[in-house]
């Protein structure tokens, strides 16, 4: 006899049911089946709320299937991050976060739009704007003109101390970098525009003026900021004497999270977990890396790649990658710092720099770089783009030492030019072959190997290759 739960399921999946009918299927193997596809459907639903939850950085009601599925694993997804990385996902009626606490103070997070301090800076003067308006009783009224707003903040840091940032929105420079702040609180949900039009503001059109408002999504994010840690941070990050040495975060009580913790934080973080960096969080990872790739190719679905100095994570291709930075074949600056990555190479392999040092580091300085970069330019220039090549060149470095900070691939310079190239750059080796040249193409990450990619240039017949090693545990 079927039980009432069996006809439950069997009037849910109709189709089933006749394919079973037809083959005579035990009723034993039927339940077995429904329970099953039930299981691996419920399995992908998590999969896909705890990507979402840590590729956004806010999930909002307006994103309805993602918001309500994520507040559905709620529980589940919470409960595997107080067993694995100790953050709070914070919820309610306007939007979901994930809270993130970093173990390590590295680069990695990148929003496109920001690009210089100043940008963040006005970030955190927006919601110091935001913060203050709720404080001052106007919180009924989120609405505020952008001359407003920008008096505010020129008024405000001007009487900060001597050595923080003082705007002034006279400056095309200082304008642009409001304009990015608030287009990134507004991508993130935290404010909309009502009327007029920013970029008329910024480029002084006559008297333009733009008027915003401010949504529930900023009062979240204002609640998560801690300015104190924050003002820890900044004073660790500005020690121009530790600027090359690890970038352990170390919490007020002078103590740190345990080392898993801080591995399985600095991993999903990114851009990866240096041995320079924490010893004992690397440590652990080696004797827990079984379990934590399985974790991870079951909750995310990526790979855990570990190497003799570092670990990261590695996801499908075609799959988003969230805040963490990577180099690509198609931006020009990303094509110099593979160059430079395999120059850099080149340059140890002949002798002709020293050996990295016992965490796989190499110590080089800017005039080390410099040269580098010239030889590289006189050979390669042709190739890259025409905003590229109109460019000065140190002016291109400084871009592509941008870049290769946020993909961790190098720190510095510090106040006297030192420099520190981390052992991932060895992951990539790049080159230009010349239209109809063989090149050997290997497999994708799938098949646990490397991969190749090409991409043409535009103002050339070359087209740049370049190669990922294989995945695993490096024993050398």
């Amino acid at each position: 006899m079927i039980e009432e739960k069996e006809l439950l399921a069997v009037e849910r999946f109709p189709e089933i049911t006749n394919d079973y009918q037809q083959n005579a299927i035990p009723q034993g193997n039927r339940n077995a089946f429904i329970v099953n596809s039930r299981l691996r459907a419920s399995t992908a639903d998590l999969m896909k709320a705890h990507l979402a939850l840590m590729e956004k950085e806010v999930i909002l009601p307006k994103q309805s299937d993602l918001f309500r599925l994520v507040k559905y694993h709620y529980y589940t997804m919470q409960s595997w991050h107080d067993q694995h990385t100790g953050w709070r996902i914070q919820r309610d009626a306007s939007a979901i976060r994930l809270i993130r606490n970093p173990g390590a103070i590295t680069p990695g997070y990148l929003y496109d739009r920001l690009k210089e301090p100043g940008d963040f800076a006005c970030l955190t003067w927006i919601l110091w704007y935001a913060e203050n308006r709720q404080l001052s009783g106007r919180g009924n009224d989120q609405q505020f003109l952008l001359s407003q707003l920008a008096e505010q903040i020129q008024e405000q840091s001007a009487s900060g101390p001597a050595s923080e940032r003082k705007f002034d929105f006279r400056k095309p420079a200082d304008r642009y970098s409001v304009q990015r702040a608030l287009q990134y609180l507004e991508d993130l949900g935290g404010l909309q525009l009502v009327d007029g039009q920013t970029r008329d503001w910024v480029e002084q059109t006559a008297s333009a003026d733009a008027l915003y408002e401010f949504t529930d999504v900023v009062r979240s994010l204002i609640v998560a900021l801690d300015p104190q840690l924050v003002t820890e941070v900044a004073g660790q990050l500005n020690n121009s004497l530790t600027k090359l040495e690890p970038a352990i975060l170390v919490n007020r009580a002078g103590t740190s999270t345990l080392p898993l913790t801080r591995a399985w934080r600095t991993l999903l973080l990114g851009p990866a977990l240096f041995r320079f960096d924490d010893p004992s969080a690397f440590a652990e990872l080696l004797a827990h890396t079984e379990a934590i790739a399985n974790e991870l190719l079951e909750i995310f679905g990526w790979l855990l790649d570990i190497h003799r100095d570092y670990a990261c994570i590695v996801r499908a291709s075609g799959m988003t990658t969230g805040p963490v930075t990577s180099l690509t074949p198609f931006g020009t600056n990303d094509q110099i710092a593979m160059l430079l990555c395999k120059a850099i190479r080149d340059q140890v392999e002949s002798g002709a720099w020293p050996s990295p040092d016992m965490y796989g580091c190499l110590h080089v300085t800017t005039e080390d770089m410099s040269d580098l970069f010239y030889s590289l330019r006189e050979r390669y220039g042709e190739n890259w783009g025409s905003e590229a090549r109109n460019k000065s060149s140190r002016s291109l470095l400084n871009d592509v030492y941008r870049k290769m900070r946020q993909a961790g691939l190098l720190r510095g310079p510090d106040d006297v030019g030192n420099m520190l190239v981390l052992p991932t750059a060895a992951r990539y080796t790049a080159t230009y072959e010349k239209a109809g040249q063989e090149t050997k193409e290997v497999a994708g990450v799938a098949s646990q190997n490397g991969n190749s990619t090409r991409k043409k240039s535009s103002s050339s017949q070359e087209t740049m290759v370049f190669t990922l090693p294989e995945l695993g545990l490096d024993e050398g």
